[in-house]
């Protein structure tokens, strides 16, 4: 599984005018691109907008140019370079009426919701004609190219495939109402809806992919405020990146708990500015996204790099083996007397690893862990938590023994520390013995349910209250052929909008809620996270009647949550009425 590399740039500003001098740089910049072969290859290419100055067919023409230069110095397919349309891709000389009354009608998501769900309409029509000369050139240049487009028709989806990682790019468009300069700051949309296109297109067309990045050409925080948040929470979590251009100052930020914010700067702003591009490469099996930032010198013409960094990475699992299979695959390749614990660990079913102390080594978090100073049990505690993602990746399309004999070296020589430690620590045994007795617990109460490690996954991010995480994970598996998977996916669903603080997610989680306690097979939770959903809601009546409903069909040993859940209510309306009925519906069932 080798490293993923691709170039990212933005903001060329392509026009006639500036035609000798853009040459001078693009040309060194190409050059200095085609210098890096050394380097893994360069896989595709993301460009994050303003392709052209001023949104002119024949600016298109100078960017057509340079493409075919870029896709030659970086040896890929013109197919292998995605483009989204900045303010600069935006012909300012048209459909201006047009373009003041949308802005001045989409003040909030649901207009905003209303106008993104009719493309083919006369209005939305008529103001993506001011994107016309972009979108041709798109669909001219680009004809070869693999991607799907949203139904909103602003965004697309495309997915490569490298040694087995699947890799999405959500295409996003924030220039439909853009005009350019400091007017459009805080005046523009991309709009949820493109968003969740997106989203659900990439969730149900073919497997799940590894990797998700994201690409728009303003940064979120120029978005209007109501579509800032939104657009903010999705992006953070379902994407592993998002590259974005606009401000022409390169930066690089973590957002939320898995996403990377690129900026890439400007390729071309003058001759006398430092122009640059960056360069990122994904290497899943150390776990590591690296960021290179190359800036252009204008006292000798030339490129040079900048600065790179590094930030980690770990993807999510569509699907992955068991304790008791992965404990024998490590015990195959090791002498470890851990095999079930070192599993555990592996597969996130256990998270308390040795960590050096005072007196010796004990067991902490692995939150613990990444805070402590560097040293030689850290570096081979990364290696080893890195396999997670080789893992799940290459599970179910190769076999253990296969990929334990590839990449399970770190493994083997964590293994290796842990009995050295505990030769040296008796008291550091005693509790790996003891963490080694659990985890053969944990093997032994698996089932041979195909999703029972799936199932496992979706209530450990709840327990820990990864509510990102565990809406991602759910939503994989909410339209799944297995019917019970489906079941719990969509109750973990619920759940995790349920503690989103965007009210849109609650009214979402609410109809969720309804479904699941009208089901074959309700559990009480539904009806009692259904009824204090409402109550939060102030639909205190909807509230009581859902938990009434609930308790009617309740085992007797559950009645005690949803009598709790019924008390809240009653103190927090005193309703009497409502405090009759639930005596009289628990006395029904045989308690007090």
């Amino acid at each position: 599984m080798r490293p993923i590399r691709w170039l990212h740039i933005s903001d060329i500003h392509m026009r006639p005018r500036d035609e000798w001098a853009q040459d001078v740089v693009l040309r060194a910049m190409c050059e200095d691109i085609a210098c890096q072969r050394a380097e893994p290859a360069v896989d595709f290419v993301l460009v994050s907008g303003d392709l052209a100055y001023s949104g002119k067919p024949e600016e298109y023409a100078l960017v057509g140019d340079f493409f075919h230069a870029l896709a030659a110095a970086a040896h890929v397919n013109i197919e292998r370079i995605f483009c989204v349309p900045g303010n600069h891709d935006i012909d300012r000389e048209r459909q201006n009426l047009c373009f003041r009354g949308a802005r001045a009608a989409l003040q909030d998501p649901n207009h905003t919701d209303a106008f993104l769900a009719s493309p083919a309409a006369d209005d939305f029509q008529t103001l993506l004609q001011r994107q016309g000369a972009y979108r041709r050139f798109q669909a001219e240049f680009f004809a070869g190219q693999e991607k799907t487009s949203t139904g909103d028709g602003l965004g697309y989806v495309a997915r490569l495939i490298f040694d087995g990682v699947r890799l999405a790019i959500l295409g996003l468009d924030s220039a439909w109402l853009a005009e350019g300069g400091v007017d459009d700051h805080l005046k523009l949309l991309v709009g949820e809806r493109q968003v969740l296109n997106a989203i659900d297109h990439v969730r149900r067309s073919g497997e799940p992919p590894h990797i998700v990045a994201a690409m728009v050409h303003h940064p979120l925080h120029l978005l209007q405020e109501f579509d800032r948040h939104t657009i903010q929470a999705r992006i953070d979590s379902h994407c592993h990146f998002l590259h974005c251009g606009h401000l022409h100052n390169p930066e690089t930020r973590p957002t939320g708990d898995t996403c990377l914010t690129l900026a890439a700067g400007a390729c071309f702003e003058t001759r006398h500015k430092q122009n640059t591009y960056s360069v990122i490469t994904l290497d899943l099996l150390r776990g590591i996204r690296t960021v290179r930032i190359a800036h252009y010198r204008p006292a000798d013409g030339a490129f040079s790099n900048v600065w790179t960094r590094d930030y980690g990475i770990e993807v999510m699992p569509a699907g992955t083996c068991d304790v008791g299979d992965l404990a024998a695959a490590i015990t195959a390749r090791t002498a470890t007397a851990w095999p079930h614990y070192a599993s555990a660990l592996l597969l996130a079913r256990k998270s308390e690893l040795p960590v050096p102390v005072a007196d010796g080594h004990a067991l902490a978090s692995c939150d613990v862990f990444d805070a402590l100073p560097d040293g030689d049990l850290k570096r081979k505690t990364a290696a080893f938590l890195t396999f997670r993602n080789a893992l799940r990746v290459l599970y179910g399309h190769e076999s253990l023994d296969e990929i334990f004999r590839q990449h399970g070296a770190a493994v083997t020589e964590y293994c290796a520390a842990l009995a050295a430690l505990s030769a040296a620590e008796p008291a550091l045994r005693a509790r790996l013995d003891e963490q080694e007795r659990d985890a053969l617990r944990l093997a032994g109460a698996e089932t041979s349910s195909p999703f029972a490690h799936t199932t496992a996954l979706l209530r450990e991010l709840a327990d820990a209250h990864e509510w990102n995480a565990l809406r991602e994970q759910a939503e994989r598996h909410a339209e799944a052929d297995d019917r019970a998977l489906a079941t719990e996916a969509r109750r973990m669903l619920a759940l995790a909008l349920a503690n989103s603080p965007q009210r849109a997610d609650k009214e979402a989680a609410i109809a969720l809620y309804r479904t699941l306690a009208e089901s074959d097979a309700p559990d009480p939770s539904d009806a009692g996270n259904l009824a204090t959903l409402l109550t939060e809601t102030g639909a205190h009546d909807d509230a009581g009647e859902a938990l009434l409903r609930g308790i009617a069909i309740c085992p007797p040993e559950r009645l005690d949550y949803l009598a709790q859940i019924g008390h809240r209510i009653v103190e927090a309306t005193g309703n009497r009425e409502f405090r009759d009925q639930l005596r009289t519906a628990i006395a029904g069932r045989g308690q007090r």
